[in-house]
């Protein structure tokens, strides 16, 4: 669970075909089995009502186990689905903050409706609710609106160098927790034998619980050895600077998640505050007004000087 890489009914299942059953021996429910992840007394806490104490017995899992999934399983989630903070189908993710709050924006699908949409999801804030495609495209508008000066030009290299390292770390973290699942899957599968040589899985659910690992050890090891040949948008932006034809729209737009990523943070290494009224356009994002105000102090004098956070707005001849 803690991978965040499996529903709560696979994880049941999974275990279930493993032998996991009540004390009387029966199927534990979907339910049970839900407030067995949520229960803090396996982290060596004990609960009552609202009251939360260390307890003096020794944790079954480490704190950080216990929290990891917490997280996946999401505060207030009643499907448990998996929650990936770097997500295909939402690339502003976590990394476009509330205004409001300073709480990362999270996405999801109305499946009854067809829409996905990024929201607010802290309690008591909830200020944010836009539909995907107008925050990015927003967004677009953004990149759109820049223009690298000279200086920022000049910078791309540094950028890079640090985009890199962070890259390398990247990949070494997601290699290993790809090969980390790979080695429990076929662990799994190695149990899975067990089992059904003590008579404890049926033939039907081995076959099942054999296909499926095996399915998933084959994504896995495709994830492994794509990683590294992903390629560098920023390494792509260099050469266009070479060229003087930098195109950040384009690049976002081609880009996979992590080139997303990589451009967005070489941009706004702290990312960016969304209002619902003035959308990117508020006190929060400081850069991008001071970017502004520059362009129209330029616009109004007629100066042609470049703004000094690197950026200058294209405004129409």
């Amino acid at each position: 669970m803690s991978i965040g890489a499996y529903s709560t009914d696979e994880v049941l299942r999974r275990v279930s075909a493993l032998g996991l059953t009540t004390r009387k021996g029966k199927p534990v429910s979907r339910q049970t089995f839900h407030m067995i992840l949520r229960n803090p007394l396996y982290a060596g806490w004990v609960k009552s009502g609202d009251l939360l104490v260390k307890g003096v017995h020794e944790p079954i899992v480490s704190q950080k186990l216990f929290d990891d999934v917490q997280y996946v399983l999401g505060e207030n989630s009643r499907t448990a689905q998996p929650r990936q903070v770097v997500n295909a189908e939402f690339p502003l993710r976590q990394w476009v903050r509330c205004a409001a709050c300073g709480k990362g924006l999270t996405g999801a699908v109305v499946k009854a409706k067809g829409l996905s949409y990024y929201f607010c999801y802290k309690k008591g804030c909830r200020s944010v609710l836009v539909r995907k495609e107008l925050l990015e495209t927003r967004f677009l508008q953004i990149l759109g609106m820049l223009q690298p000066t000279y200086e920022l030009l000049q910078q791309l290299p540094e950028i890079a160098k640090r985009q890199w390292a962070a890259r390398e770390q990247r990949v070494r973290q997601e290699q290993k927790s790809l090969k980390g699942r790979i080695v429990e899957l076929k662990r799994l599968n190695l149990e899975g034998i067990k089992a059904k040589m003590r008579g404890e899985l049926t033939q039907e659910d081995f076959e099942s619980l054999k296909a499926s690992n095996l399915e998933e050890i084959e994504r896995l090891e495709k994830q492994v050895t794509s990683l590294e040949s992903e390629i560098s948008t920023v390494q792509q932006l260099i050469s266009e600077s070479e060229k003087e034809l930098v195109d950040f729209q384009g690049a976002w737009k081609r880009g996979g998640i992590n080139e997303k990523r990589e451009l967005q943070t070489a941009l706004f290494p702290d990312g960016l505050a969304f209002d619902a009224t003035n959308g990117f356009l508020n006190h929060k994002n400081r850069q991008i007004m001071a970017d502004l105000l520059a362009a129209l102090r330029e616009f109004q004098s007629a100066s042609g000087l470049a703004s000094p956070a690197g950026f200058e707005p294209a405004l129409p001849p």
